[in-house]
């Protein structure tokens, strides 16, 4: 598979939960998950809509690049605010579709900004403790409880065990609900009641779509420079106002790789900002490591 860093996080999970192995968890045995529990003070967003599935591909922009196009200045605000956060705490309901599978499982998540991300992923209501994943700008760790082996490995280099090059920075901010790349505007638009945006990089060409009325971050199509490469497709809905922004509380990923088609939907029960967070990770002693 070609590379495509935004979507990192969607294939790092597809990774394990396409497995016929996990496939047999989730409607399997129970276990017990020992510290699968994550502080709640904020608004619970489970009554909302759950049934959101992007059709469109937000298509590149018609009319040539202008770097000289007077709108890029004007509306560079809305492309460069973020969220602004030390730590980030979530709980989410997860749906996973391959063309093999289909899947239900709960994802806890847990960031502490510009250096770690944490999650533990469960099935059935949190019965069954599937996988726990570590990962910082400089190493990746994952523990896979259902076949007791855990991987070690430089971040560099996961992609010896994903289908996909994993970028630290773009983990970070699909978790939280950002745009998956930064990079340079080099076109800018209104369109009804929305804002354009085509951001690239060397690699990447990325078209995001934020709301004008309150700068939310709605649509995102990302794909690679190479011709035929994949490409994801990203929506954002059901938004809530917490103390510094509004986020996202319902998303879903589109990953097109050739023919095939997998897609994540994400639909956050529970969210908190600059909380201590706990990232336990520890593999146990009979587990088989590679590298």
């Amino acid at each position: 598979m070609n590379r495509i860093a935004g979507a990192t996080l969607f294939i790092l999970l597809a990774s394990i939960f396409s497995s016929c192995s996990f496939y047999k968890v989730v409607t399997g045995k129970k276990q017990k998950d020992p510290d699968k529990k994550v502080v709640w003070t904020g608004e619970d967003t489970s009554h909302m809509a759950t049934n959101v599935t992007p059709k469109d591909t937000v298509a590149s922009p018609a009319v040539p690049v202008n770097n000289i196009n007077p709108l890029i200045e004007q509306l560079k605000p809305v492309w460069k605010k973020r969220l602004v956060y030390k730590t980030f705490s979530g709980k989410a309901k997860m749906h996973f579709e391959s063309p093999d599978n289909k899947v239900e499982f709960t994802g806890h998540f847990r960031v502490k900004k510009d250096s770690a991300i944490w999650i533990n992923i469960t099935a059935l209501g949190g019965t069954i403790n599937a996988a726990r994943i570590f990962i910082t700008p400089d190493s990746f760790y994952l523990i896979n409880y259902q076949q007791d082996e855990a991987t070690i490995l430089p971040l560099s280099q996961a992609d010896k065990f994903l289908p996909a090059k994993v970028d630290f920075s773009s983990l970070q901010n699909l978790v939280i609900g950002e745009p998956l790349r930064e990079g340079s505007i080099t076109y800018a638009e209104r369109m009804g009641d929305s804002i354009v945006f085509r951001v690239e990089d060397s690699s990447y060409v990325q078209n995001v779509v934020f709301n004008n009325s309150d700068s939310t971050l709605r649509k995102g199509h990302l794909r690679t420079r190479k011709p035929n490469g994949p490409e994801a497709e990203t929506e954002y809905n059901s938004f809530i106002t917490m103390p510094n922004g509004k986020i996202s509380t319902y998303r879903v990923i589109n990953l097109r790789n050739h023919n095939d088609i997998y897609t994540l939907e994400m639909n956050f029960s529970k969210i908190e900002f600059d909380v201590p967070v706990e990232m336990r990770f520890s593999i146990p002693e009979n587990y088989t490591i590679k590298h």
